[in-house]
């Protein structure tokens, strides 16, 4: 482009002087050994002229030929790149149609095009729907070395090494992004399912802990349970539940109070056969109220004298006479603690309310235990034709 702008330049140039060089008597002598060259200047600068024209000429040349020689895919000029544009649109559109053989098809038509890595992105994918997962992941490396894609084709290798069960190949793939990708929301995601692919539920739980409830918004309840629930039933597994309590107690007071990380906590207190302490801490946790992902846990209380769950139940059951799911649950809780008639009595409200299979079947336990067979089989077959 500087060329073609001097050479107007010059052109321009010479248009202006030349005219006022006409009828001039000056000239040029070139003296050689053997020849002299005599030319006018005018005649000069036509011939420089002509030589800058020849020299852009040959030079635009010889760069196609040399091009065509070392194999290089822009010799046909704007052709070769509108022939690869359009392999390229055909792909992706074979790709969104789902005809995944066709997709192939072209889009490996544009492995050596600029396309910012997108086209490699597309044919990783098309070979992995495919089955060919050696060839996705070739793909996706190629992608890797291009700034444009490469935390998309990282991020994707680290998902399929997931679904593989390769957590470890995940959390590598995914240590090799820089501190700024790695606060993304979506890397924070595919962490987390790289974490608990390797079964890291400790270290998941922490980083949760640490920073990552507001990058992962909605999905963060998900994975708390899910860590604190795994890493819960580590700790009880391995040292007991005594030690599973004062890990509980070492924890901060704000993550103590989130819902997921106490319904896993007592849930895994229930496992171990620690029903009394499970009792207070939903009592605990429900102080100001009713919470519908921790009330159905009282169901699976199994105390003799279940004193404070009982009384609270019945506390939130005067302020609120027409909430089925309260005398329900606490009829659960009567039954297994061996009172029959409360059991009952909570039973019948809550299916004047409503008509759970749960309580009707329960109803008919306890008909069958006061041997009244005839309403026993009547509720239990009430019960199992219910939905």
């Amino acid at each position: 482009m500087i060329r073609v702008l001097l050479l107007l330049v010059f052109l321009v140039a010479g248009l202006m002087i030349g005219p006022n060089l006409v009828g001039e008597k000056g000239y040029v002598l070139i003296a050689l050994k053997h020849t002299t060259i005599e030319m006018s200047v005018i005649s000069l600068g036509i011939m420089v002229f002509i030589a800058v024209i020849g020299f852009l000429i040959l030079e635009w040349a010889v760069k196609r030929i040399v091009g065509a020689i070392s194999g290089s895919h822009h010799w046909l000029g704007s052709w070769g790149e509108r022939r690869r544009q359009r392999f390229y649109t055909s792909g992706m559109q074979a790709l969104a149609e789902g005809d995944l053989n066709h997709a192939q098809k072209w889009l490996s038509k544009t492995t050596k095009a600029d396309f910012d890595g997108i086209n490699l992105l597309a044919l990783a994918d098309v070979e992995a729907k495919l089955g060919h997962q050696v060839k996705a992941m070739q793909y996706w490396e190629q992608a890797a070395a291009i700034k444009g894609s490469e935390l998309a084709a990282k991020l994707n290798m680290a998902r399929f090494e997931i679904t593989q069960n390769h957590g470890k190949q995940a959390l590598s793939i995914i240590d090799s992004l820089s501190i700024q990708q790695k606060q993304k929301p979506n890397v924070i995601e595919t962490w987390a399912s790289a974490l608990a692919a390797a079964g890291e539920w400790h270290a998941l739980r922490e980083r949760l802990e640490s920073g990552w409830k507001k990058p992962l918004g909605q999905r963060y309840p998900y994975w708390a349970e899910l860590a604190s629930k795994a890493d819960f039933a580590e700790i009880a597994n391995r040292d007991g539940a005594n030690e599973l309590m004062q890990e509980w107690q070492k924890l901060p007071r704000g993550y103590k109070k989130e819902i997921p990380h106490q319904k896993a906590y007592i849930e895994q207190l229930i496992a171990q056969g620690m029903h009394q302490e499970a009792e207070k801490a939903l009592v605990t946790a429900q102080k100001s109220g009713p919470e519908i992902t921790l009330l159905p846990l009282f169901k699976l209380l199994q105390l003799p004298k279940p004193t404070a769950a009982i009384k609270l139940l019945e506390k939130w059951i005067k302020k609120d006479n027409k909430n089925a799911v309260l005398y329900s649950t606490l009829a659960h809780v009567a039954f297994h603690s061996g009172n029959a008639i409360l059991a009952e009595k909570a039973l019948n409200q809550a299916l004047e309310l409503d008509n759970h299979q749960e309580d009707i079947l329960l109803l008919a336990e306890i008909k069958a235990q006061q041997a009244n067979s005839d309403e026993a089989l009547a509720l239990y077959k009430q019960g199992l034709s219910a939905n």
